[in-house]
């Protein structure tokens, strides 16, 4: 006797690499990313991408579109009013155009670096955020499983 395994009875298990389209949603409703130009590759358990968001696909079934929750505390982590800094203008070439939600990388004193993102532009200051543009935030993944 044969046996036909169709994409309906398959289902999304830890170890399986998948793909899958998504779209974020942010508490106030808004969707960005939508439809996730470019569908994202993974293996459920590789530690690639947010925990949350992996676990929420296993049991999903192919074409199966499912809301996903992710509290900040799972995504992108609480924000941090330490990671705002306020830094002199002449630290950045002149050639360089400061303007708000640009990202620039800031380096510190111990020459470790990190990506900013530009909020105010003052006379002779630059307020930068070094928080991920996510933090602080609940979020819904809407999650379509394109393949195993």
């Amino acid at each position: 006797m044969e046996s036909h395994m169709t994409t309906e009875n398959v289902i999304a298990e830890r170890g399986k690499s998948v793909t899958i389209r998504y779209t974020i949603i942010l508490e106030d409703g808004t969707r960005i990313r939508e439809g996730a130009t470019k569908p994202l590759t993974f293996k459920i358990g590789g530690r690639k991408i947010l925990p949350a968001l992996e676990e929420g696909v296993v049991g999903m079934r192919v074409n199966e579109v499912k809301q996903i929750p992710v509290s900040s505390e799972q995504g992108y982590g609480r924000y941090k009013e330490e990671l705002v800094i306020k830094v002199d203008r002449k630290m950045f070439p002149d050639d360089i155009k400061i303007v708000p939600g640009r990202t620039v990388q800031y380096q510190n004193r111990d020459g470790e670096r990190a990506n900013f993102v530009v909020q105010v532009v003052e006379n002779d200051k630059v307020v930068l955020d070094g928080n991920h543009p996510l933090a602080g935030q609940n979020l819904v993944y809407e999650v379509e499983l394109v393949s195993l």
